[in-house]
């Protein structure tokens, strides 16, 4: 046997196979990026066959870390020290009764309402307003962690109650503290998933229109009595054809859909 003969017909062998190889692996990736150009596609087309109307609500998607935070454990120095009955509950839940009630100063209710939290409330200034109900007389806020708001917590909420002649009456509180967001930066899941995904699910109805989207936070684990774990959350803000606003929240990270624990959800 020609072992130099066999030698060559070994190396050309191989060299053919490590181009069929790599012809088959291109194939494979050209595939795979169509797919995905086909998937956002896709995703466009059945909006679009619903009406389903979305504009470039979001401008840059930014990664963020999962927070773990405390329950802050209130005492009655953490109100106003005048004109005012303090009661705290379970060491977390605070409710200040004015004695007199406070009238509101401002032309809007946004306005008059956030510099009451800002010039009254403990820390007030890191709570956002987020609806004002006049059947009910109550403005909720919500706090906010590293700049970004937790969708309705218990642990991290501000509702202040006004009164038939529009004087603040009382106001509960609840709030975190000793935010420490983890180390890590986690993928945020794309705005056109986060669509798919409520669209999927029959939460984003025909002849919609998609209004805004933002990322926030909630509740995603209890780690101990005193201490939560919060996810990243995308709020999807919606009007239905008959005008009625909707609201929808998707995990951000594991992508999905949150139903939170709320019972107001407009600003009248």
């Amino acid at each position: 046997m020609d072992w130099s003969k066999t030698k060559t017909i070994f190396i050309i062998v191989f060299a053919i196979l490590n181009v069929v190889l790599y012809t088959l692996y291109l194939d494979r990736y050209s595939e795979a990026k169509n797919v995905e150009v086909l998937g956002d596609s896709s995703i466009d087309e059945k909006l679009s066959a619903d009406n389903i109307i979305y504009q470039e609500v979001v401008e840059e998607v930014e990664d963020l870390p999962y927070i773990q935070a405390e329950l802050k454990q209130f005492t009655p120095e953490d109100a106003p020290q005048e004109n005012v009955q303090v009661t705290v509950r379970e060491d977390k839940y605070m409710t200040v009764t004015f004695n007199s009630p406070v009238t509101l100063e401002g032309a809007e209710l946004e306005e008059a309402f956030t510099d009451f939290a800002e010039e009254v409330v403990h820390e007030g200034g890191s709570y956002s307003l987020w609806s004002i109900s006049e059947d009910k007389q109550e403005a909720v806020f919500f706090q906010q962690v590293e700049g970004h708001p937790v969708y309705y917590s218990d642990n991290g909420k501000l509702t202040v109650h006004w009164n038939d002649a529009g004087e603040i009456t009382h106001y509960e509180q609840s709030m975190y503290e000793n935010v420490k967001p983890a180390e890590q930066l986690k993928d945020i899941v794309q705005p056109m998933q986060v669509l798919n995904t409520l669209y999927q699910q029959s939460q984003l109805q025909p002849n919609s229109v998609v209004e805004k989207m933002e990322l926030g936070y909630s509740i995603f684990v209890q780690v101990s009595e005193s201490t939560q774990m919060l996810t990243p959350t995308w709020r999807v803000e919606a009007t239905l054809e008959d005008g009625e606003t909707r609201q929808y929240f998707v995990n951000a990270v594991k992508d999905g859909v949150i139903e939170p624990n709320r019972e107001e959800d407009s600003t009248d």
